[in-house]
């Protein structure tokens, strides 16, 4: 009689980054015969692979923890967590949550496979190239580089994932092959800052040339990149960019302030003029271009005239895609003993007071469009009354900016497909299959 195989609930916190490892784990866990279940009560060992960037984070991955906890009444085996937030607080986390089983570090799949399977597991590079996708299939996440070598004065990034280590551009390529015969169609390129790609291993940015390799992969249809640092984007990117077709005109520029003294206290080693520069210079070349950028609001010494200044920009730059942060007071980070801390909230009250002009700019150029045709890439089956299907265009991050609601099923999941535009909200668009 064969045995059952055992179930596995695995959670993956965070960002995309992170969600490259957790697929990882879940090929682990899939060669060592484990099945996947979404009900953690069936599962015999539970995943929580966590974030620790920022306060929010932090307290959604121990809440996420202490709820995984409860299903050891069930036939939860193992409670292991692992990410961010073990990196940081392994200590603590060991002493004051005993229900855990295994902590395991960073990107530490040997010990995982160690620990949980008594096996050895020592080709990562394999592991990475043949990790099991967590996202729908026709899109993936590609992790070109880990680790940041900016070291902001408000980030704790550096000091959970290290320096900038870029992967060697021919085992990119071999990873992403891998991902086009999947079925991928979108390939969508991340790293703490994609554009210094290459910097640590080849003497420079090499991120221009890897995408003129992963446009020559057949297979994928459209390509994204997330994470461009200002001070890194050069007019040579820029152009890059303009030349292929597969390349999304989708820019996610996290700018994060506009005041000079602000920038410089941040250690973001760029100015407002250089960002208003590379902004009209994107917007020349490619006129089709979408910036999405992300601010902060409340960082200390941010007073009511520099933060003016931040929602002057805002109004007069028209960004199609932003969100805003409140700061977060993060331990180990030199912005943490600044004078002139700002209470959360008045943070709070400048964050509602962007995002109000935002509303406004959003619904804007979302109503430009319609009554216009535009790719959509479609993601599932709606279950939203009234609509069949749900996409996103070019300018649409998967689960970070807006969602176009099909009011037609003529196309299939994963499918590329002509949409013309017939209504627009604050952040989505309603549209029909042609």
């Amino acid at each position: 009689m064969i045995d059952k195989p055992k179930k596995y609930h695995l959670v993956s916190l965070g960002c995309p980054k992170n969600l490259v490892d957790s697929e990882v784990f879940a090929e682990i866990l899939d060669e060592n015969f484990y099945s996947p279940t979404d009900n953690p009560e069936e599962a015999e060992l539970i995943l929580v692979n966590t974030c620790g960037f920022i306060a929010d984070a932090k307290e959604e991955s121990i809440n996420t923890i202490l709820e995984m906890a409860e299903y050891k009444k069930f036939k939860c085996e193992k409670l292991v967590v692992t990410g961010c937030l073990v990196k940081r607080y392994f200590e603590d986390l060991k002493s004051s949550i005993p229900e855990i089983d295994n902590l395991i570090n960073l990107k530490d799949f040997a010990k995982f496979s160690q620990s949980v399977f008594q096996k050895e597991t020592n080709n990562f590079q394999n592991l990475y190239r043949n990790r099991k996708l967590l996202t729908l299939p026709h899109f993936a996440y590609i992790r070109i580089s880990d680790g940041c070598n900016n070291h902001c004065s408000y980030c704790a990034i550096p000091a959970i994932r290290g320096n900038l280590q870029s992967v060697p551009m021919d085992f990119l390529i071999d990873e992403a092959k891998q991902l086009a015969r999947k079925g991928v169609k979108e390939l969508i390129v991340t790293a703490q800052d994609t554009t210094q790609y290459g910097i640590d291993i080849y003497g420079k940015p090499m991120l221009s040339e890897l995408l003129n390799r992963f446009h020559q992969i057949e297979n994928f249809e459209w390509i994204r990149l997330l994470y461009l640092h200002p001070a890194h984007i050069s007019s040579e990117l820029i152009d890059k960019i303009a030349s292929l077709p597969k390349i999304n005109k989708y820019f996610e520029i996290p700018l994060q302030h506009i005041n000079n003294d602000i920038l410089k206290s941040m250690n973001r080693r760029v100015s407002k003029e250089q960002i208003i520069s590379i902004i009209e210079e994107i917007r020349e070349k490619i006129p089709e271009a979408v910036i999405r950028t992300t601010f902060i609001v409340g960082y200390p010494g941010e007073t009511e005239k520099k933060f003016e200044e931040l929602k002057k920009f805002i109004s007069d730059f028209k960004f199609e895609r932003l969100g805003i942060f409140t700061y977060s007071k993060e331990e180990n980070t030199k912005a943490f003993s600044l004078p002139n801390q700002i209470s959360p909230k008045i943070a709070q009250k400048r964050k509602d007071e962007l995002m109000e002009i935002q509303q406004q700019i959003s619904r804007e150029f979302l109503e430009n469009l319609v009554g216009k045709t535009v790719e959509v890439i479609i993601d599932k089956k709606s279950n939203e009354q009234n609509f069949q299907l749900e996409g996103r265009t070019y300018f649409d991050a998967p689960e970070i900016d807006g969602t176009v609601f099909l009011t037609n099923n003529k196309a299939e999941v994963g499918e590329i497909a002509k949409v013309k535009i017939i209504d627009a909200w604050e952040y989505d668009l309603v549209g029909e299959i042609i």
